[in-house]
């Protein structure tokens, strides 16, 4: 759970016209790769394997095992559900989507026979690395306050002009639609507003489509059958679109029994972020004999320039009359990286039966970083405002493993994959929140000497916490969610 806890006055001033967050820092620096159904079907545990277009993108010498072309072709159908509880009350919302999750070609060149350098290869391919598709709602009766209560906090003694000025995307709609007024008493003038302080519905439903995705410009050697290196350019395209909404209303036949005007509000954030990235990997693979191969790699942070834009809607009915408020739409650059990662990999050869792999990844979330666009150099404000984001980041999160592993079994003319993961919280090695875990099951079914089918079925759970607004001494109960994702994915592969 994260929050930006933000007392300088300039910073909410900016605060309120950006909308990156800590929760973005993570959300584009994690990577759950959705490629090939073969790298799917082994926990895409292929550090120490390669020979597919997805091992790639996790240790480039993987394609140094290439000793003729491909081409690869993906095609993935993905169900994700999100079942959320809110003060004991839960509510599910699910998702489908058909996705291309990858494309491939390597090129393979033999360089000799005897000579060291045995085959070099290059090859260009789309791997997806995460996705942004979800549908989730959440929903309860909140006894104690409202998110409105939470904006009464932030503007105590300022005036109407300062409420537009520093808070024109969600404050002062508010105020524009009655929500928040002024009102009079024997010491002075005060805010305050119809909603009451509790005892109030409240839901929120997202829904956003988008991924994230790496075209990878690899070249690798192969050395003696035994020693494989490889390095890769990739260039991410980011791509994140779509609405939060946030209700408030009071229950069925309240209205009668308390002493409100309010009948019902919301809120409505419409997000649009897109940006590309350039990273480099660099690997290796040793066979150090018949049973065992050992390899590494290391992924560069990515660069990241963004482009985005933000803007809200705000309407209310009170004594049953309604009233709306759209903002100006805010549009902004800036930039990001991400952290680096390490891996190590381990593969175990079962004679011409099967294998065993299992990849370890290491990563520090708390090293991502927002800066200002080149345009904004210079400017204090906005500078001061991503130091803050920065700063949040580096106390919330912190450095965390990944565990990857696979296996692959030949049966006849077929092949039987099994694989898991579990991907560790981003708020340490000794937390669970945030945490994902996957299984995996896939089959490989060649059709002739140049044309295989592989099939593959993963399901992903996790868990995770988040706050629908700062209440501050209120202590609201956080949304708890979970997720259920099903992923079927077919890859057609033609060697030639």
């Amino acid at each position: 759970m994260k929050k930006i806890l933000t007392t300088n006055l300039v910073l909410l001033l900016v605060a309120t016209t950006f909308a990156q967050s800590s929760d973005d820092a993570y959300r584009f620096s994690q990577t759950f790769y959705q490629g090939t159904a073969k790298a799917l079907g082994m926990g895409n545990a292929l550090g120490a394997v390669g020979g597919d277009m997805t091992a790639i993108c996790i240790n480039p010498a993987g394609m140094g095992l290439y000793r003729s072309d491909e081409i690869t072709f993906s095609l993935d159908l993905l169900d994700n559900l999100h079942h959320s509880t809110y003060y004991d009350e839960t509510a599910n919302a699910n998702k489908f989507r058909l996705t291309l999750p990858n494309f491939g070609y390597v090129n393979a060149k033999q360089r000799s026979n005897y000579r060291k350098l045995r085959f070099t290869q290059f090859g260009i391919g789309l791997t997806r690395t995460n996705d942004f598709n979800l549908h989730t709602y959440a929903k309860g009766s909140n006894p104690t306050s409202s998110k409105i209560d939470n904006y009464l906090q932030q503007i105590d003694g300022l005036s109407p002009t300062d409420i537009e000025n520093r808070f024109p995307m969600d404050i002062y709609p508010a105020w524009e639609t009655y929500l928040i007024d002024i009102f009079q008493d024997s010491i002075g003038d005060y805010y305050s507003s119809p909603v009451p302080q509790g005892g109030i519905r409240q839901s929120q439903e997202n829904a956003f489509k988008g991924r994230s995705e790496e075209w990878t410009f690899a070249g690798s050697m192969n050395f003696s059958e035994r020693f494989f290196i490889g390095a890769s350019l990739g260039l991410q395209h980011v791509k994140r679109v779509g609405s939060k909404v946030f209700e408030e209303a009071m229950p069925e036949d309240e209205n009668t029994h308390l002493n409100t005007d309010f009948n019902q509000w919301s809120y409505t954030e419409e997000i649009s972020t897109r940006g590309m990235g350039l990273n480099v990997k660099l690997g290796f693979i040793y066979h150090a004999n018949r049973w065992l191969r050992l390899g590494a790699s290391f992924h560069s942070p990515t660069l990241y320039k963004f482009d985005e834009s933000w803007q809200t809607e705000t309407e209310s009915q009170i004594n049953w009359i309604t009233r709306k408020y759209i903002s100006p739409e805010s549009h902004y650059e800036y930039n990001f990286i991400s952290p680096l990662k390490a891996m190590g990999s381990l593969a175990f050869i079962i004679g011409q039966r099967g294998l065993v792999s299992l990849d370890a990844e290491y990563t520090n979330y708390g090293t991502a970083r927002f800066k200002e666009a080149s345009s904004d150099t210079g400017d204090d404000e906005i500078h001061l405002y991503y130091n803050s984001i920065n700063a949040n980041i580096k106390a919330n999160y912190r450095s965390t493993l990944n565990f990857r592993l696979g296996t692959e079994w030949r049966l006849q003319n077929s092949y039987l994959r099994l694989g898991a993961g579990y991907y560790g919280s981003p708020y340490g090695l000794e937390k669970t929140d945030g945490s994902t875990k996957k299984i995996a099951l896939g089959i490989g079914l060649p059709v002739s000497e140049i044309f295989t089918f592989d099939f593959a079925y993963e399901l992903t759970y996790g868990k995770d916490q988040f706050y629908l607004y700062d209440a501050g001494y209120l202590e609201i109960k956080p949304v708890t969610q979970r997720q259920f994702k099903s992923n079927f994915a077919v890859t057609l592969k033609m060697r030639f």
